[in-house]
This record gives structure tokens, sequence and C-alpha cells, in this order.
């Protein structure tokens, strides 16, 4: 027994700190997961191990077959994030006609680290850029007294930001809806628009913002990143940006 200890503790290890993770209710789910693969994939290993010893070559297939999946799903997971970091970096975005901050969680009235790290990067940008006209977009879900809109508006209201240049989009379910539904408004305001807006988010989320606005329609599209201060939290949020990214790839939705 004591040449399968290693896998068995690893096993043990990373089941336990994966299901912590997934216990905690901030939004962590991401990272217990990986550890719950890892988990996993030491019980399947010593499995091969013991299966080696009547079936050697079954077992060395499966051995290779899985080293191979792994290496492969690792590599295209690096390159994903490294893809949506580098997005992060949003070099001049200065002098947009409209800044659409996209909504996040709201627990009863108080809004979420991802919302309150959106709205801190909302008003350094409406207070850099006086002449934009933001769009605060976010419907209202489960747990939430108001919607995600209204909390970004009156956040920043209390902040100086004048209500003639904050428009509530509070329908939206989803990023794309987000951007679909604040082009609309836009198009309402201006039918002929074909300026220049900035996708407000954290960084994690702007490569697929950028994404999700280009397929509804904009031409001229840059973003503005916040930050929500927990950087194991946002570790979190890219591998799940990661998968998501796979998914609009496939699907363009």
């Amino acid at each position: 027994m004591r040449k399968y200890l290693g896998y068995i503790l690893t096993a043990l290890i990373s089941g336990t700190i994966g299901i912590a993770f997934i216990g905690i209710r901030m939004g962590y789910n991401f990272i217990g997961y990986t550890f719950l693969g890892i988990a996993a994939a030491s019980i399947f290993f010593m499995l091969m191990k013991m299966l080696s010893k009547k079936h050697e070559k079954a077992a060395r297939i499966l051995n290779r077959i899985a080293v191979y999946a792994i290496i492969l799903f690792a590599f295209a997971l690096t390159v994903t994030i490294a893809m949506i970091a580098s997005e992060a970096d949003t070099g001049d975005n200065s002098g947009a006609d409209y800044a659409i901050v996209l909504g996040a969680g709201v627990r009863g009235n108080t809004p979420s680290a991802s919302l309150y790290a959106r709205m801190k990067a909302a008003l350094q940008y409406a207070n850099e850029n006086p002449e934009t006209v933001l769009i605060l977009s976010g419907g209202q879900g489960r747990g939430e007294n108001v919607s995600e809109a209204r909390c970004m508006y009156d956040w920043l209201k209390s902040r100086g930001v004048s209500e003639e240049r904050l428009i509530m989009e509070d329908k939206s379910t989803s990023t794309r809806e987000n951007l679909e539904f604040s082009r609309a408004i836009i198009l309402e305001r201006e039918p002929d628009f074909s300026g220049k807006i900035c996708v407000v988010s954290e960084g994690y989320h702007l490569a697929r913002g950028k994404l999700y606005a280009r397929q509804a329609g904009f031409e001229k599209v840059t973003g503005a990143a916040g930050f929500n201060g927990y950087p194991v939290l946002t570790g979190n949020y890219y591998i799940r940006e990661a998968f998501a990214m796979w998914y609009y790839l496939v699907f363009r939705k």
C-alpha cells in the first residue's frame, strides 16, 4: 500500500482544498474544480498503476493518453488566459462617446467585489473624460433587491457624476445582452452612431466584452479595467473566463 501513498495523499489534499474553495460563497468555484481535477488525475494514475500488474499494455496506453490530454488542456488553458490577460492592457482608451459599464452581482443592495471594481473604474473614467456618457448595464437577478444598473447609478451619482451622463440599461442578463441592449439605447439617441465606445469591466472580462461589442455592431471599441482587490478571486475568474471564451469561439454567443 505504501507505493500508492503519494497518490492517495495528493488526492486527499487536493480534494479537500477543492471542496473548501467551492464551499466559499465568494465565487472561487473554478479554483476548487481545478484542485478536484488534480485529485481525480491522481486517483486515475493510481488505478493505472494497479491495472499495470495484470494488463501492462492497456495501462500504458491509457496512461499515455491521459498525460497527452492533460498537457494539451493545460497548454490551451494557458494560451487562452494569456490572450485574455493581454486585453486587460487597454492602452489609450480616452475620448469615448459612450462608456458601457458591465454589471456584476448585487447582494441585496450591496455591490459585490466585482461590481465595486467596475464602478470604481467607471468613476475614474468619467472623471477623466467629462464628455463621455455612461451606460450602466445589468438587470436584476436572484438575491438582488435592485438591478445592477440601479446600484451603479446610485453609487456613481452619489460621487458626483451628473445624472445627465448616466443611462440605465436594466434588462440584460448576460455580457452579450449588456452590449446588444446598450447599442439599442445608443441607436435610439443617435441612429447613425459610428463613434467610439469604452467597455468598462474587470481585466479578465474585457476580452470577451470587446468581442461582444464588435458582434453587436460597434466598430471603435476600447476598454477600461478595474481590479477587485482579491488576487486569488481574480485568478478564479480568469480560469472561468477561459471556458467562457471557448464557448464563445464555438457558438458565437
